[in-house]
């Protein structure tokens, strides 16, 4: 009895082993491929029921609605899918828990300040595949990631940049905006950017920035705006989703210069304002994610940006004159061919 006692301990030992490496496995390289890390990455292939989680409104004609936008076509491939509003900090963890507990195996939080929440909630659930679009936690070692995440670490700041040269070309008084929502890396990332970009071919520009805290408050965008007006301020880019729609309604009232976010968003703005609009193929980046994960092997973080057509600009307003155009798309091309690098800054300061 004590030896077969002794086997059985062992076998439960030996069990137990096996599915702690199961678990932590290897960790993913950076264009998403990743060596075979046991039971779980080949029991993550099957996606049956989608969900998003989304910081602000599917009516924002920016940000949240491509998502939703996205999210609709996937829905038309068969798939059952749900999504969830204005998931702000205080929720973002029970709602990705919730999502789990109902069976969706893949779920996705749209914006960068869900990856903490997603970590804690992951460990959890080794079966579900999980999608952040923005990058991964800083204070999370990349080998402590959990491995069935993947960060689509897209470069919006490339945009961003570009919308910074085009302000930084038009702006007369000298004086150029920035108005950002919710205070987290991809927003700090897109002002300091957009910094830069103004100061490569304008150094004697002048940029006022605030980030409002908000995604969904177009009234305080509009404010905003307005304020930045009154400081002479003459080019604004907003990276504000429903905030954002404020600032542009500002600036088709008063006549002022303005760059668009996420969509084309020249319609929204009278008499050509919209000088063009930094483009993000939300749809395209999340339907991806379906066949990424039928292959095995889901996690890690990818870097999509302006070099695979994941960041674009839309056409230039005809306020643009062409030697302008010319010279943007030159800089284009130089991010593109990788000759102009743009990384990621997001220190607050």
């Amino acid at each position: 009895m004590k030896r077969i006692f002794s086997l059985a301990m062992a076998l439960v030992l030996t069990l137990g082993l096996m599915t702690a490496c199961g678990s932590s496995g290897d960790t993913t390289s950076s264009n998403g491929s990743s060596a075979e890390s046991g039971a779980a990455a080949g029991e993550r292939t099957t996606v049956t029921k989608i969900a998003v989680l989304l910081p602000g409104s599917i009516t924002d004609e920016s940000w949240n609605q491509t998502a939703y936008e996205g999210l609709q076509q996937i829905e038309a491939m068969g798939y059952e899918t749900a999504y969830t509003e204005n998931v702000g900090s205080n929720d973002m963890e029970a709602v990705f828990r919730s999502y789990c507990e109902d069976g969706f195996d893949f779920v996705i939080g749209h914006g960068a300040q869900y990856g903490d929440a997603c970590c804690r909630v992951a460990v959890d659930y080794p079966d579900v595949n999980f999608f952040i679009t923005g990058n991964a936690p800083e204070d999370v070692p990349a080998e402590e990631l959990p491995e069935n995440i993947m960060f689509a670490d897209y470069r919006e700041c490339e945009g961003a940049y570009v919308c910074g040269v085009v302000a930084g070309l038009m702006t007369e008084s000298g004086k150029v905006g920035y108005v950002g929502g919710g205070n987290n890396t991809t927003q700090q990332s897109d002002k300091n950017a957009f910094i830069e970009g103004v100061a490569s071919v304008n150094p004697e520009a002048e940029v006022k920035s605030v980030i409002t805290g908000t995604f969904d408050d177009s009234a305080l965008g509009k404010e905003t705006a307005i304020a930045m007006m009154e400081e002479g301020v003459d080019v604004i880019l907003q990276t504000c989703d429903h905030t954002g729609l404020g600032v542009l309604e500002a600036c088709s009232e008063n006549g002022i210069y303005c760059l668009g976010y996420t969509t084309d968003q020249s319609t929204l703005v009278s008499d050509g304002l919209c000088l063009t609009s930094m483009l993000i193929d939300i749809p395209t980046m999340i339907s991806s994610q379906i066949d990424l994960i039928k292959a095995g092997g889901y996690g890690g973080q990818t870097f999509p940006g302006l070099h695979d057509g994941v960041v674009s600009m839309s056409a230039f307003s005809d306020k643009v004159p062409a030697e302008v155009a010319e010279q943007v798309n030159a800089i284009i091309d130089q991010i593109k061919s990788g000759e102009l690098v743009i990384t990621p800054n997001y220190s607050e300061t």
